[in-house]
């Protein structure tokens, strides 16, 4: 059965805070229909997807009793955190439940109707007014109406001129059919070609391919969430060739639904500056025979540096019962971060803590989650219970908690990085990409040996691997080992000769080399499979510079400051190439830009110094 949202809004009736209702006992007209329209109308009103409306006394006396007991029970509204501090908690207060248990009671008398609130009127306008562009699904996707839920992800292609800075973004079901959804980005083009592999739009399953959640930020519609700017600087990044990715969870409702979502984006022109890290806490090692009414997982880890925390996302499937994190201070105390009782995998959400929460250096997190296999759990999809282990089907089991956090960017980011990859190295050992990963961060750290130990064991696991031999030569490289760089990018492209990052790399040790030609063809195959990369642009720039082509040059240059217009080195490449064309003026002001960009550039310092200014 498919429940449906009702919000509420955290605003208190005079009835439920101290003045008590009169003598007569709650009637609709004076104590009811107030709560009902703030706290029910939101979601059960056309146009939105709860299945009735609760507008007028009509509508809520029919509905009287599923009212009281579904509040009652708590399922209503759907609000799993019982414990937690978070922005827009939906919880009903005991003394709002207990008004509404008198009022069924009591016959839902309906008062002195002269005395009735007005039903609210909700503009059709979006919540942060128009946004600034606004998406649509190529066709709509039929939902049948009936069978099975659908998990489904479609690929939405956003035609941009240059990088944006999105401070918030609304999401627009468009119809009752859909349950929730969640939004990612794919830079890669990847998730393209599994839509194109499919017969009909999108691609099947609760992975959305490549595509991931931008820099950090958890995106997505429930029923009743409310949209918010960001704070300044805390932006998201949408680079042109960019692709959103909706992955929609649709039910049926009795009838075919056309589903069409409609996505409004809203631009700042505050650079992004502070990018949240997603650390996951979670375990594979799931495997719950059948019956056992409480299968525990856990899993956690320290913070090397300090964080702050800002949302969470916890998430299991059918057989969830109860979920917790916690977290344990240096000084040893501990306490719950949140707590779900009645864990329901149909009402799953991200949470946003009312006020960031500070973690120092040295705080361990963690998560205890509880698991019902038996007969006796309503949401066991199977009858009987069977063995159930982990997997990404729905019907599988899960457990992973996602923290959105930020710390100081730089080395305090790559220590965090660290230290989570090598916490996931040691729960999946055979995962040879989390070993690159591991590398890849301990490149950035400097910490040579380690890096090239962490490649070892990435090697001994999937020595063809194309990835693998990428980031073994980034090491020789970062290390000035050009020889040893050079055959592992070529190892690379043996395995898979589009990969792009070592043709990128390729390139750019050919073009150091004086061989001109040769780095152009790499970077040309580069662009291939990573056709938005500032980097890969600017390199193209370069190259056409050296050979004279200047036309060429400028608009790579061009093209990498549409992708990043706070790239300091092409603005700083672009100056020289403006200079060498003998166009003055624009040439000081690209340079003027790297040296605001970058105080005390030393190459814009000098091109300036040659300009005269």
């Amino acid at each position: 059965m498919v429940r449906w949202c009702v919000f509420w809004v955290p605003i208190l009736l005079a009835a439920c805070g101290g003045q008590g209702h009169d003598s007569s006992g709650p009637t609709w007209a004076q104590h009811v229909a107030p709560l009902v329209h703030r706290s029910c109308a939101p979601c059960h009103r056309p146009g939105q997807p709860a299945p009735f409306a609760l507008l007028t006394y009509d509508d809520a006396r029919k509905k009287s009793r599923q009212i009281a007991e579904v509040t009652n029970q708590r399922v209503m509204p759907p609000w799993l955190m019982v414990h937690g501090d978070f922005a827009d908690d939906r919880r009903l207060t005991a003394a709002e439940i207990a008004l509404l248990q008198d009022w069924v009671a009591a016959g839902s008398p309906r008062g002195d109707a002269s005395q009735e609130p007005a039903p609210p009127q909700w503009s059709a306008d979006w919540q942060l007014g128009e946004p600034d562009l606004v998406l649509q699904l190529a066709e709509p996707f039929p939902v049948p109406a009936s069978g099975p839920n659908l998990f489904r992800n479609f690929v939405v292609p956003v035609a941009l001129e240059r990088l944006r800075h999105v401070e918030a973004v609304e999401i627009r079901p468009q119809s009752p059919a859909v349950h929730h959804v969640v939004l990612a980005v794919d830079a890669t083009s990847s998730c393209r070609q599994l839509d194109a592999a499919d017969p009909v739009p999108g691609f099947p399953g609760m992975v959305a391919g490549a595509a991931l959640p931008p820099d950090g930020h958890f995106l997505g519609w429930t029923p009743g969430k409310r949209v918010r700017r960001e704070p300044p600087g805390m932006a998201w990044r949408l680079r042109p060739g960019d692709d959103l990715v909706l992955q929609l969870h649709m039910v049926p409702t009795g009838k075919v639904e056309h589903v069409r979502p409609s996505i409004g984006l809203y631009f700042t022109d505050q650079p992004t500056t502070i990018e949240p890290f997603p650390l996951a806490l979670f375990s594979e090692q799931i495997d719950i025979a059948a019956g056992d009414a409480d299968f525990v997982l856990r899993d956690q880890i320290t913070l090397p540096v300090p964080v702050v925390l800002h949302r969470v996302y916890p998430h299991a499937h059918y057989l969830g019962r109860r979920l917790r994190a916690w977290i344990r201070l240096p000084d040893g105390a501990e306490r719950d971060l949140f707590r779900i009782d009645a864990w329901d995998f149909d009402w799953q959400d991200d949470y946003e803590f009312a006020q960031p929460v500070e973690l120092p250096a040295g705080t361990t997190l963690g998560i205890e989650y509880h698991y019902d296999n038996s007969a006796g759990n309503p949401s066991n999809p199977h009858r009987p219970p069977v063995r159930v282990r982990f997997g990404q089907a729905s019907e599988d089991e899960m457990g992973t908690l996602t923290l959105m956090v930020t710390t100081e960017p730089g080395r305090h980011r790559l220590q965090l990085a660290a230290a989570v990859w090598q916490h996931d190295c040691t729960k999946c050992p055979r995962d040879a990409g989390l070993w690159r990963k591991l590398a890849s961060v301990q490149r950035e750290l400097g910490q040579d040996r380690e890096a090239l130990a962490s490649l070892a064991a990435a090697m001994e696991r999937a020595p063809d691997h194309a990835e693998t031999h990428y980031e073994l030569g980034m090491c020789h490289e970062r290390a000035s080992r050009f020889d040893a760089a050079e055959r592992a990018y070529r190892a690379a492209l043996r395995a898979a000769p589009d990969h792009g990052g070592s043709n990128l790399q390729l390139g750019g040790l050919l073009a150091r080399a004086g061989q001109t030609e040769a780095a152009l063809a790499c970077f040309e195959l580069a662009l291939q499979s990573l056709p938005n990369l500032p980097l890969l642009h600017c390199n193209l720039g370069t190259a056409w510079f050296v050979k004279g082509d200047l036309a060429a040059a400028e608009s790579r240059y061009r093209r990498a400051l549409a992708l990043d217009d706070r790239y300091v080195n092409a603005w700083f490449l672009f100056g020289r190439l403006l200079a060498a064309q003998g166009r003055r003026d624009p040439a000081r002001s690209a340079l003027q830009r790297a040296l605001q960009l970058a105080p005390g550039h030393p190459g814009a310092q000098a091109a300036l110094r040659e300009l005269g200014g």
